[in-house]
């Protein structure tokens, strides 16, 4: 009986060894397909302006969007090569020593369509949340401000995505290929008037959906000892939350209740970076929301 026991335990991890395997040979196949995908998309014509005003607002931009908090200083580590996922560094876009040449249609394609200059998706680079969606001027003005940053000389280790890293992708559980999210044939409007509408703060707060999804309500912390994400719509407690009492929380980190915000949320930065207007348009889109 033990014998029998012994023998149909073995058959059944082996089999499941062999599912294993077979499941991780298709994981890791689809992972190399997509990311080794060459994109054709319309590439978008920008005319770069170089005043500036241009430069300012660009810089502004760059700012609401948290791109600085990435690449400033050429680049920066986002997966150390201890992390089980991926190792990857925020690339340096600068014109320094393993840095970019990019021309103003690679600029324009990548912060578009999530593409490099190969054609081929970026990894693990928000598009949808930050760029994708800017309008002409302000993805002009934003070019603008990138291309009149200082030469850094840095370079960075090649990225390299883990076994558990091309299980969860597959899965569609980590957003690793940035260009899968984005619909390449969307229309770009050419400017946007900044005002205290909804409608404006629906254009802003596109940021947030990195965090908290795309339907604003939150979830799950991102990794252990994270704090809940929470629910930004009329159902989540901020919904109760008058105008002012949210400028002054994005602000001052101090919410209505007398609590401190995480340094999970960057409101540091995110509060700095928005002006007072910006953040009552964002909440006028954010109370819209049920």
């Amino acid at each position: 009986m033990l014998k029998k026991i012994l023998k149909w335990t073995g058959i059944l991890i082996g089999t499941l060894a062999i599912l294993l395997l077979i499941f991780y040979t298709i994981a890791y196949f689809n992972i190399e397909s997509r990311a080794n995908k060459v994109y054709s998309v319309k590439k978008q014509k920008l005319i770069i302006p170089s005043d500036s005003a241009s430069y300012e607002l660009g810089k502004h931009i760059a700012a609401i969007k948290a791109c600085d908090d990435c690449h400033a200083g050429g680049g920066k580590v986002l997966f150390d090569e201890n992390m089980p996922i991926l190792s990857i560094n925020s690339p340096n876009i600068t014109s320094g020593k393993g840095g970019i040449d990019y021309s103003d249609e690679d600029w324009v394609t990548t912060l578009r369509h999530g593409i490099n200059k190969e054609g081929k998706s970026l990894w693990f680079m928000p598009v949808k949340e930050t760029t994708a969606s800017l309008s002409n001027k302000e993805l002009a003005a934003l070019i603008c401000y990138m291309k009149k940053q200082p030469p850094v000389d840095k370079t960075h280790p090649k990225k390299e995505i883990r076994p558990l890293g091309r299980i969860i992708s597959f899965l569609n559980k980590f957003p690793l290929l940035s260009a899968e999210e984005l619909d390449h044939n969307a229309k770009y409007v050419d400017d946007i008037k900044p005002e205290e509408t909804a409608a404006y703060g629906a254009y802003l707060a596109a940021i947030c959906m990195g965090c908290h999804g795309s339907n604003f309500k939150g979830g799950p912390g991102h990794g252990p000892g994270q704090p809940d994400i929470p629910d930004l719509t009329l159902s989540g407690n901020m919904g109760k939350w008058n105008s002012a009492q949210f400028v002054t929380a994005l602000q001052t980190g101090k919410t209505p209740e007398g609590k401190i915000l995480s340094d999970f949320m960057p409101w540091k930065s995110f509060g700095k970076a928005h002006n007072e207007l910006e953040l009552k348009a964002i909440y006028l889109f954010l109370h819209e929301l049920k």
